[in-house]
């Protein structure tokens, strides 16, 4: 049983969580944040630069700190180191995305609130000797522009800021089997082409050497779309450094699902790997001639 996630301890979790909260004001006096831009400043550097972003999020700091796996990635030493470094990576034409929460909580509900002040209490007085405080990192919340927020008014303009990011742009989209991102949806109606690499839907970093060798097949004028998980955040940056544009877009499929529905919390998508909603993680088979067309590879 998984003491973060089962419904039987949520009581106590949330306990915890508002106790690590009160924490927090003196946190962030004793150990300041790293300097994240907004989502707005993330997107307008990706698409004025064509930059590539490896992005970072609670489980990935839970597997680095805490060696803690989660339902779509057992825990793996070597893919531990791998986002340890790249945190402290400096190549100015690959972003590192950290999570809004490390930028602000302005506009986030106050479950959200909570989680983030919990989490930042929880792992950043250790996760910051991991980090460049030198650096500008970039906001890996440009994919996640809508459940989480207060005012959701500003979603619409970020999927569209979002959605320019591949526009006319010839796609390849590396993702988990079940993941199907755009299928039933316009989230990639403006781009030119799309072929997809489907990789596994969980441990995809099993699988990584070959999943890269794969993708450096294809053209370095390609846009290479990513949504595996941790393996996505190795794979934009060791992309980036061959010469790749390479976004790792986490969750902007699901976001967009749910913001099309309107949905107040997280809601299953049919046909689609759902993570983080109640029986999201069983996925039903779908008959789409188009997403079939598309799948050029699958390394499962």
């Amino acid at each position: 049983m998984n003491l973060r996630t089962s419904s039987t301890f949520y009581c106590p979790r949330q306990v915890i969580k508002e106790i690590l909260g009160l924490i927090y004001p003196v946190l962030k006096i004793c150990f300041p944040l790293p300097n994240v831009k907004t989502i707005d400043e993330t997107i307008d550097k990706i698409k004025k630069d064509k930059s590539s972003i490896a992005r970072y999020g609670d489980g990935e700091f839970l597997f680095i700190m805490d060696k803690i796996g989660y339902d779509y990635q057992k825990y793996d030493e070597i893919l531990s180191r791998r986002l340890k470094e790249i945190l402290k990576s400096d190549n100015e034409n690959i972003l590192i995305g950290l999570p809004v929460g490390y930028q602000s909580l302005a506009n986030l509900n106050r479950r959200s609130q909570l989680t983030w002040k919990s989490h930042i209490v929880w792992t950043y007085p250790r996760l910051r000797k991991f980090l460049d405080m030198k650096k500008t990192y970039y906001n890996a919340s440009f994919t996640r522009p809508f459940i989480n927020f207060s005012n959701k008014t500003v979603s619409e303009r970020y999927f569209r800021k979002v959605k320019e990011l591949w526009q006319d742009r010839d796609i390849i989209l590396v993702e988990g089997e079940k993941s199907r991102l755009g299928v039933g949806n316009d989230l990639f109606s403006n781009a030119g082409s799309l072929v997809r690499i489907l990789g596994p839907a969980r441990n995809a970093f099993t699988r990584y050497h070959e999943l890269l060798n794969e993708i450096v097949k294809h053209d370095k004028t390609k846009l290479v779309l990513l949504a595996l998980g941790s393996t996505a955040t190795v794979l934009a940056f060791d992309l980036g450094k061959r010469g790749y544009q390479a976004l790792d877009v986490g969750n902007i499929d699901i976001e967009y699902e749910w913001f099309l529905r309107g949905a107040n919390s997280k809601v299953k998508i049919p046909g689609k790997y759902t993570n983080e909603a109640p029986g999201g993680r069983e996925v039903e088979d779908i008959r789409d001639e188009l997403y079939e067309s598309q799948i050029i590879k699958r390394i499962l």
